[in-house]
């Protein structure tokens, strides 16, 4: 039993994904996103329970990565693919969305074939996935006329697929957030300082200045 804890966890993500699938094809764009979310926290925790009881494997690493892709390519792809539709009105633009899954698919194929190693190479598809279920939370908690039509703008959301599936398969060093990799690391503990106060200041709206400030700190390593 010891060995399939993490798995289970992995699956139970997956299942979270699908159900996320589901409900974006209902219209359900918030409880849709906020699947997508559960799934995260649990991508980021199956890992390093793996690690802990020394159940690490391969399957399970495989295991991980095809959950990844449905997570964190699929749903979030049909999630915007269904919101551009139904609340923007645009027709045309949702078939942009084939990008991310597409781009997702060869990052973890690119990742499965990587040596172990501190940093991944490529936008992850978890951070990628934050940005895309940020707009639907945009929309529906963001109160600040101004603010909610920069981000509802249609060739915003057209920028951000294409540069954020780009950066999904480039050669772009991100560093990893593995719980049990933060301790003494200043740049990661910095980075999760100041996410957190930006999501107190400025809610879900702050999702895509998160991401930003996570690529920052890979290029530019502010903090080390």
């Amino acid at each position: 039993m010891k060995k399939n804890i993490a798995h289970i966890i992995t699956l139970t993500s997956l299942c979270l994904a699908v159900l996320s699938i589901i409900q974006s094809c209902y219209f359900n764009f918030k409880i849709s996103a906020y699947l997508i979310l559960i799934s995260l926290i649990l991508d980021g925790i199956d890992g390093s329970i793996a690690r802990y009881l020394n159940t690490s494997s391969n399957f399970g690493k495989q295991l991980d990565s095809l959950s990844d892709m449905i997570a964190f390519g699929l749903a979030p792809a049909i999630l915007l693919y269904n919101f551009l539709g139904h609340e923007l009105n645009n027709y045309t633009l949702p078939y942009l969305t084939l990008l991310i899954p597409i781009c997702s698919a060869v990052r973890l194929a690119n990742y499965n074939n990587d040596s172990v190693s501190e940093n991944f190479h490529g936008l992850t598809t978890p951070a990628s996935a934050l940005i895309f279920i940020s707009i639907p939370l945009i929309h529906e908690y963001e109160n600040n006329t101004y603010v909610l039509n920069i981000f509802m703008n249609e060739s915003l959301i057209a920028g951000l697929i294409i540069v954020i599936s780009v950066l999904l398969i480039s050669p772009l060093k991100t560093f990893n957030l593995r719980i049990d990799s933060l301790k003494h690391d200043k740049r990661k503990l910095f980075f999760i300082f100041i996410s957190i106060c930006v999501l107190y200041l400025f809610n879900f709206t702050g999702l895509p200045l998160i991401i930003l400030i996570y690529i920052l700190l890979s290029v530019k390593k502010l903090i080390k």
